[in-house]
């Protein structure tokens, strides 16, 4: 019997986006023993009624909340222990063409069982007009602009939304280490996923929660792992779906202050302060460290003290982030 596996797919106004991907699991998973749960959170325009119909009956769970939760607090929210033995979490965008797809990620994990995740292969793609309601992708409306294997920190920052560079070369046909996962699409044991405390729940919005996460992981020993044999497609949003309105930059700098706060020594963490500050940014940077002092970031950072294994020096030095002449004072 193969263990059980429980997909999470958050849903904040995806309309028909969210369909096409339920579609795109059902019809092409044959894994036995799977289960996927949509969490709907401030979503205001997404029509769930096709989840009624009885083909969707016996795989599909909805639950609804009517707060926006961002991606973190939303899949921290639809997994308890003992729920499976393995989570799957993927955007409301996307979708699979490997009917093997999970058996892949469940034997990757099977055979790396301290990894505390793994990224698959992540085709960006754009597409080609709307989706009517009801309608299905057209392939030749599906546009790939590039593949995406994992992330890791950039430093100086690019930008106060680019802090972070997306590796977009695989380092080879097996499955092999990475600082990060990117959050489109990513898989963990439930054991090792709880024992880590799943997403930071301070940061809401969008974030990119596991870099939090595999940070965490990889300095109490739980490496993160890219398996390049598995392939999901995940849609770049453009136009009138990319235009929320939102202003991300003050969850991006809470996001990385709390991270650095949490896991690294003063002197990184006066850097990753300064490198918002060289931007411009010192109102939000100010908003943001309120933010940080007011939650629980000394309680976690001393618990982490106790138990990690590796240092942020052996961080930067596996991960080759760069740092030199920005200015911080040993």
């Amino acid at each position: 019997m193969r263990p059980s596996v429980k997909i999470v797919v958050p849903c904040r106004n995806e309309r028909e986006w969210l369909r096409v991907t339920i579609d795109s699991i059902l019809d092409t998973t044959r894994y036995p023993a799977f289960s996927i749960l949509v969490l709907a959170n401030g979503d205001t325009v997404t029509e769930f009624s096709f989840l009624d119909r009885p083909a969707y009956r016996e795989k599909v769970r909805l639950e609804r909340v009517a707060e926006a939760l961002g991606v973190g607090n939303c899949i921290n929210r639809a997994v308890d222990l003992g729920d499976a033995m393995y989570y799957a979490f993927l955007d409301a965008h996307c979708l699979v063409d490997q009917e093997d797809w999970i058996d892949r990620l469940v034997d990757c994990l099977e055979r790396n069982p301290r990894a505390c995740m793994v990224q698959p292969e992540v085709l960006q793609f754009t597409y080609d007009g709307n989706l009517p309601s009801g309608g299905h992708v057209e392939s030749q409306r599906l546009i790939v602009r590039y593949r995406a294997y994992s992330i890791k920190w950039q430093w100086p920052y690019g930008g106060p939304l680019h802090v972070a560079s997306v590796l977009m070369e695989a380092e080879g046909s097996e499955p092999y280490e990475a600082m990060a996962g990117g959050g489109m699409a990513a898989f963990a044991s439930s054991e090792t996923f709880h024992r880590l405390g799943g997403y930071d729940p301070e940061v809401s919005g969008w974030y990119p929660e596991t870099m939090d996460y595999c940070i965490h992981g990889w300095l109490l020993g739980y490496p993160m792992m890219v398996d390049p044999t598995v392939r999901v497609y995940h849609r770049v949003k453009t136009g009138r779906d990319a235009q929320t309105g939102e202003d991300h930059t003050p969850n991006i700098i809470h996001g990385v202050l709390r991270t650095a706060y949490k896991y690294l020594s003063p002197r990184r963490r006066d850097m990753a302060e300064m490198l918002f500050r060289d931007h411009g940014l010192d109102r939000e940077v100010d908003e943001a460290l309120v933010r940080v002092e007011g939650g629980r970031w000394l309680e976690e950072r001393h618990a982490f003290l106790r138990e990690r294994t590796r240092d942020d020096d052996w961080l930067f030095e596996r991960f080759s982030i760069h740092e030199d002449g920005h200015g911080i004072r040993a």
